[in-house]
């Protein structure tokens, strides 16, 4: 049995309270605590594990103690998110829970979809209370960047605060398409706290997964999420809204190829090497992605097309991207293009001490031909062609 379709099996259980096949040979233990960490899955994956019989006590042990761990986190963070909305409520702070926040509830129990902070987008102008909130919470801002706060409280709450629901430097057209709560309605009952129609909820998910996925990848966790809201909501989402959405958003394609892998993955669909290789790379990429996973869509989109794949070509682009990829982080290319020498040395040198930058050369350094050919197809078959 292949490690995916284990991993499979283990969820399956979980979500629909079966008891797992036993462990199989060839399959580690330690393999799959590693893809569960990566890809924050603890509790549905190593909880689906703790009810096998081939595993011994002590084995056991050491996977409770990660399973309660997130059990643990996900009652504090329960708790902190019913909070922070009666808060917003009482000050009038005009605001939308995202992302897992909301994707929490949809699962058989919160426990088993595991979030690594609590996301919520506040109205421009509510900005400033929302975070004397947090600071009488007991929260501490730790960073101010790009389109969100990061405020954190020991040990382990985080809670994100965005200005906006999507990254504009990431794709203009989505980041209009997001902007100013144009997509959300009044939670029944409430007066300030706004939500997504089933449908835009839906959209805005895959779009966060397509941003994730062509700026560094994404983990298999998403696949879990799609599959999920497909069961409970699938027979009463309008399927030419979405398409049509999906079409305006740039995603289509991406969406049904991750609907495709949802489907192949838990629901037994037929498979392809295609689909194989994009189920591997997302698991390995693991909940954040990597760095250095930065580096394929760009090479795929930009400058390989019609090429064949070389590691020597991979690694003239990088060290030397066009100024339509530079551009995105030395702005001042866009009215001095002649400069790109310039910005070629400034980031070789930055990315010298950089770990990313270390990453990226590893990667470089220990690629071979066929990876780079898997790489440069998945990208380009996923049809993200992102701009301002």
């Amino acid at each position: 049995m292949k490690v995916a379709e284990y991993l499979g099996n283990l969820v399956l259980s979980q979500l629909e309270g079966k008891k797992p096949l036993d462990l199989p040979d060839g399959i580690s233990m330690a393999e799959l605590i590693d893809i569960s960490g990566r890809n924050h899955m603890d509790y549905i994956v190593l909880g689906g594990l703790l009810k096998v019989d081939n595993i011994t006590e002590a084995d056991k042990q050491g996977l409770r103690a990660k399973v309660m761990g997130s059990v643990m986190c996900t009652m504090v963070q329960v708790t902190e998110l019913k909070e922070l909305e009666r808060r917003f409520e009482a000050g009038q702070i005009k605001n939308q829970p995202m992302k897992g926040a909301r994707m929490k509830f949809l699962y058989p129990s919160p426990e088993i979809r595991e979030m690594s902070d609590i996301d919520v987008l506040v109205d421009n102008a509510c900005m400033g209370d929302a975070a004397n909130v947090l600071v009488d919470m007991g929260y501490k801002l730790q960073h101010s960047i790009k389109h969100h706060d990061i405020y954190v409280k020991p040990p382990y709450m985080v809670v994100e605060v965005h200005r906006a629901l999507y990254d504009k430097t990431v794709d203009g057209g989505q980041y209009r398409y997001f902007t100013n709560f144009s997509k959300t309605f009044l939670r029944e009952g409430y007066t300030c706290t706004y939500d997504f129609s089933t449908e835009d909820f839906y959209i805005y998910m895959l779009a966060h997964m397509a941003k994730h996925f062509y700026a560094r990848g994404c983990g298999i966790r998403n696949l879990v999420d799609i599959y999920i809201y497909r069961q409970k909501f699938d027979s009463c989402m309008d399927r030419s809204y979405l398409k049509k959405e999906l079409n305006e958003c740039g995603i289509l394609e991406f969406a049904e190829h991750m609907e495709k892998l949802a489907d192949i993955w838990l629901n037994g669909g037929k498979s392809s090497c295609f689909y194989e290789d994009l189920f591997q790379y997302m698991q390995d990429s693991g909940i954040y992605g990597k760095d250095e996973n930065g580096i394929w869509n760009k090479f795929a989109e930009k400058k390989m097309k019609n090429k064949e794949a070389t590691v020597t070509r991979l690694k003239m682009w990088y060290y030397f991207p066009p100024v339509s990829y530079m551009s995105e982080y030395y702005t001042w290319l866009e009215d001095y293009p002649f400069c790109l020498p310039v910005a070629w040395a400034i980031r070789f040198f930055g990315g010298v001490f950089q770990k990313k930058g270390v990453h990226k050369r590893e990667m470089l350094h220990e690629i071979d031909h066929d990876q780079i050919s898997t790489y440069q197809s998945i990208y380009q078959k996923m049809g993200l062609h992102f701009k301002g």
